[in-house]
């Protein structure tokens, strides 16, 4: 395919970056434009000042560091998008979160239809027969670094305090929990279920670095703490949630303003 001419405004856009050490060609500020990442080029330059905004130039900056060849950005797009909050990049954030949100269940060749609603017991035991159906076969990715960690010191004599935090974001406890949100939403996990980031670093904890989900007591079925709210979706035209109507917003959000720009119907 033939490609265009460099326009002087690229080539003066490169040649800011390449002040600053990094490396930006002509094609690269064509494909950032293009995935939305780069403001288009009338908006490169200030019309009463004439030189390229400031703005622009750091952004271009970021992405020629984070640029690699045959390697994506990956999320950080996104990150971008979220920035410029344009109908534009709200539209393609939205449809980036729900391939995503959706992927544990297209891999599980789960339909979003076979995820019944309401709050009866039938349903309840069906979305969680459903997220337990997710976690076959998957095996754990990541190292429990921070466990690795305390077992050395505990091996010299030396005791740890407990993290504030979870140490390791692909531990079992907490991935089995994110398949009951992904089915049913809060209304679905209970506190008891939820995973302490303290409870990891006591005696006997299980290793969560290789191998399947341990097996677990089945979950019990939380007792409301409110009246259900209506979806979120419902208050914003156009949204199509990835999660079924189980999925509630707490109390405390219910006076939450509707997104800056909602996605296109």
């Amino acid at each position: 395919m033939t490609r265009t001419a460099p326009t002087a405004a690229e080539l003066a856009l490169a040649a800011e970056v390449g002040r600053l050490g990094l490396t930006a060609t002509p094609h690269q500020l064509e494909r950032w434009r293009a995935k939305r990442w780069l403001a288009p080029t009338d908006q490169w330059t200030d019309p009463a000042t004439g030189p390229l905004r400031p703005n622009i130039v750091h952004r271009a900056a970021w992405l020629a560091l984070l640029s690699r060849p045959g390697r994506s950005i990956s999320w950080i797009g996104w990150m971008f998008w979220a920035i410029d909050d344009t109908e534009e990049t709200a539209a393609l954030l939205h449809r980036a979160l729900i391939r995503t949100i959706q992927l544990p269940l297209r891999q599980a060749r789960i339909a979003l239809t076979e995820i019944p609603q309401g709050d009866s017991d039938a349903a309840f035991d069906v979305r969680q027969d459903l997220a337990a159906r997710m976690l076959e076969g998957r095996r754990a990715i990541g190292r429990d670094l921070d466990g690795l960690l305390r077992d050395h010191a505990g091996t010299a004599g030396i005791t740890l305090p407990c993290s504030r935090t979870v140490s390791n974001p692909f531990d079992t406890t907490l991935i089995r929990v994110g398949a009951r949100l992904l089915t049913g939403g809060m209304a679905d996990v209970s506190p008891e279920n939820s995973p302490r980031p303290g409870a990891a670093c006591g005696p006997g904890r299980p290793s969560t670095s290789t191998g399947s989900p341990p097996p677990t007591s089945p979950p019990t079925k939380p007792e409301p703490t409110c009246a259900p709210c209506p979806r979120w979706r419902r208050d914003c035209r156009g949204w199509s949630a990835p999660l079924n109507g189980q999925t509630h917003a707490c109390c405390a959000r219910r006076s939450a303003h509707a997104p800056r720009h909602p996605p296109p119907s």
